[in-house]
């Protein structure tokens, strides 16, 4: 590291911006406490250069600042706009517009850009439901000031120049509005800088919107207390830039998709309801009247709002749908589980039972020596075994369900095929086994009479019968009365004998056991 980059580091204490936000704190309160004239404007000059040189120092010295640029450069336009206002001032002459608003319109400008640069978009760019909550903020707030300031401004005394300038001012606002909500989403890392600057920024909001109304209602000078949200603003810009968070701004977050995104409630029902609220309002206490004009804001608005809850329910609909999947999934394999292969069943089942002409066959399928196998591998090498395998049969069995039946178990459901076709479709999965290990398969055929259980139940004596016999192949249940005899005679629980004059049929697979 060169000697450049280590002292900043050094200087840039963890509680710096705490000092600095502190510092202005107290020369606010000092600022209050100035006497009325050329004093106090002159104290509010020299505390936004203040301000501006502590955070052109913070960003000259400090690594990894670069995004902060733009800030200082509208820091310091700020600060020439006050001078040349406080100028105007003391010369007795007030044009409008005049220098200052010109500066004070550029300085806009690259506040904008800068935040811009510094409150960047999630990871992946903003998603349809943070933008459409963008919009209907913005859109509340940019209609409200429309009413209230940018028409009042425009239509007023004065000439085209004069009254765009008057405009423009509001507007600039809501340009800051909107990069403000947009990055209300953000959840993981909010560094310290973040919580500064986006209370610098409202600080200036709240500010610039009162100045705005009282213009129009014929006030020629802003409060002293309007000044100091002002000042608050600059203070927080500063003490932002002075913080040993600042250079995690202009990184993009990361957001976490997982969490319901209840931030931005309060913020659309703000929007839905700052219209007809400032309507009743008027009615009550003002004597003014924007009926029309707020109307139509709260018709957008709830349009704008319904839209968004249509997300919502799209999101919903979709989450559902993803829970449902993976509540029917193993999570191993990726193959449907047991609760989804018993869905399946009832489901082509009672398919056949309405068609007589289709035929069901039902496979268990098992990992031969899988236990071995998984004592000289590893858990691991036994999961990669069954993930594979799984793998492997899905693609021989491109019309069947495959699942995971537990275990090193599977299940096949064979819809349309019969003993001898399902046989011949069953041999493909033995050639698949990979790692060089094999498998048995039992198969049963509905007899269209019993039920699906019952059928398992043949599949499962005739995998039995299939393992007892030598492991690698497959053995087909011929019918029930065989294996009724064959589970008295084997005791496994479910049917594992054949009777003597009902033998099953033994499918041999490509490779010997």
């Amino acid at each position: 590291m060169s000697g450049r980059s280590a002292r900043p580091r050094a200087a840039r204490g963890p509680r710096r911006d705490l000092l600095v936000l502190a510092a202005v704190g107290l020369l606010g309160a000092g600022y209050l406490l100035l006497p009325a004239g050329r004093v106090e404007v002159l104290g509010y000059a020299v505390l936004a250069w203040a301000a501006a040189l502590v955070l052109v120092r913070a960003v000259a010295t400090g690594p990894d600042l670069r995004p902060w640029r733009a800030m200082v450069a509208a820091q310091l336009l700020f600060a020439l706009a006050e001078t040349v206002s406080v100028v105007q001032r003391w010369q007795g002459r007030a044009p409008f517009p005049s220098g200052a608003d010109a500066v004070f319109l550029l300085a806009q400008g690259l506040l904008f850009l800068a935040v811009l640069r510094l409150l960047p978009a999630p990871r992946g760019g903003v998603r349809r439901g943070a933008l459409l909550d963008t919009v209907v903020v913005t859109t509340s707030t940019g209609l409200l000031f429309a009413v209230y300031t940018v028409l009042p401004a425009f239509g007023g005394d004065g000439d085209l120049p004069a009254r765009l300038v008057a405009a423009a001012y509001p507007l600039c606002d809501v340009a800051v509005v909107f990069l403000l909500v947009r990055v209300t989403g953000w959840r993981d890392g909010r560094p310290r800088a973040f919580w500064l600057l986006t209370l610098g920024l409202g600080s200036s909001v709240v500010a610039d919107v009162t100045f705005a109304v009282l213009t129009v209602l014929g006030e020629e000078a802003a409060p002293r207390w309007v000044r100091l949200l002002w000042l608050v603003f600059y203070g927080c810009v500063a003490a932002a830039g002075c913080g040993p968070s600042a250079g995690d701004l202009g990184r993009p977050p990361v957001e976490r998709r997982s969490e319901p995104e209840l931030v931005r409630l309060p913020l659309l029902a703000a929007a839905a309801l700052a219209p007809p609220v400032v309507l009743v309002v008027e009615h009550a206490v003002l004597d003014v009247d924007h009926g029309l004009a707020l109307g139509l804001v709260a018709a957008v608005v709830v349009a704008l709002v319904l839209v968004r809850l249509a997300d919502l329910l799209r999101v919903l609909h979709g989450q559902a749908e993803v829970v449902a999947q993976l509540a029917g999934t193993d999570p191993l394999t990726g193959l449907p589980n047991r609760r989804a292969w018993d869905a399946e069943v009832d489901r082509v089942f009672a398919r056949a039972a309405a068609d007589p002409g289709l035929a069901v066959t039902v496979a268990i399928v098992d990992l031969d020596r899988f236990k071995a196998y998984n004592d000289a591998h590893g858990h691991d090498g036994g999961d990669d075994l069954l993930v594979t395998a799984a793998r492997a049969w899905r693609g021989v069995l491109p019309g069947a369900f495959l699942a995971r039946w537990g275990g090193e178990e599977f299940a096949v459901l064979l819809p349309g095929l019969d003993a001898d076709r399902a046989g011949e479709v069953l041999r493909a999965v033995h050639a698949a086994v990979p790692h060089g290990q094999t498998c048995s398969i039992g198969v049963a055929t509905w007899d269209r009479a019993e039920v699906p259980p019952a059928v398992l139940a043949r599949a499962d004596a005739a995998l039995y019968r299939a393992k007892r016999t030598g492991r690698d192949r497959t053995v087909h249940a011929e019918d029930r009365a065989g294996d009724d005899a064959g589970d008295r005679a084997g005791g496994r629980g479910a049917v594992r004998g054949a009777a003597a004059g009902s033998a099953p049929a033994a499918l041999p697979a490509p490779r010997s056991a």
